[in-house]
């Protein structure tokens, strides 16, 4: 595994074209994200590049450089911003789905002018074409989100979840990449399941998180 506590759109560069065998990225959702809940305020430091629509535009760029011809690429997102995830992604790759996680459980957001927020989108595409390793699911996904009290980053994806996507898209020993990898959730997962993991993350207490979390987690 190779963890890299730096600029994505820097380090990336020294990836080889086609070397990665399948993308699972949760980048900056460009909503200036903030949580209501008392909890996650009180605990994590802002998100880099939340606002930052061109670190999007070069990031998915240099995404579909590093894959592999007939890889998968999942890329997490919100409906704030979808619309330019998703232009951004037809540029290079052949979207296939847009998955929808059913947290099972509402946030916050407007309480009287909204409806209770339940959801997240997934952006599943193509490089090539990518076939099913597993069987086939739905493209609702239902995975209980983790508890405000029990988050390491206030964007921290369930890894059950992940596990998912690395089973449905890669084999054994093979290479999974997240260049904003956060807390380190999905090179967890890639190690409990036996796949080799490289993740970039800007942040250096959350990189230091992410560090002692899958240095520390159990392999297959």
């Amino acid at each position: 595994m190779k963890l890299i506590n730096g600029d994505c759109l820097v380090e990336m560069k020294n990836i080889e074209s086609g070397s990665v065998d399948c993308i699972i990225t949760d980048p900056p959702y460009l909503m200036n994200y903030k949580s209501n809940r008392r909890v996650v305020k009180e605990k994590f430091n802002h998100i880099e590049n939340d606002t930052n629509e061109n670190f999007i535009v070069e990031y998915i760029k240099e995404c579909f450089r590093i894959l592999k011809d007939n890889s998968g690429f999942y890329c997490f997102c919100s409906w704030h911003k979808i619309d330019l995830f998703k232009q951004e992604i037809e540029k290079h790759f052949k979207i296939k789905n847009i998955i929808v996680w059913n947290k099972n459980n509402h946030g916050t957001g407007d309480l009287k002018g909204s409806y209770a927020p339940k959801h997240e989108f997934i952006i599943f595409a193509h490089k090539g074409r990518a076939l099913n390793k597993n069987k086939r699911f739905t493209d609702v996904i239902d995975c209980k989100k983790i508890n405000s009290q029990d988050l390491t980053h206030p964007t921290e994806k369930p890894q059950e979840l992940l596990e998912i996507f690395i089973l449905n898209n890669t084999d054994e020993n093979e290479l999974v990449f997240d260049g904003c990898m956060g807390t380190g959730s999905l090179g967890i997962a890639c190690k409990k399941l036996g796949r080799d993991f490289m993740g970039i993350e800007l942040d250096k207490e959350y990189f230091k998180i992410a560090e002692e979390r899958i240095n520390s987690s159990k392999s297959s």
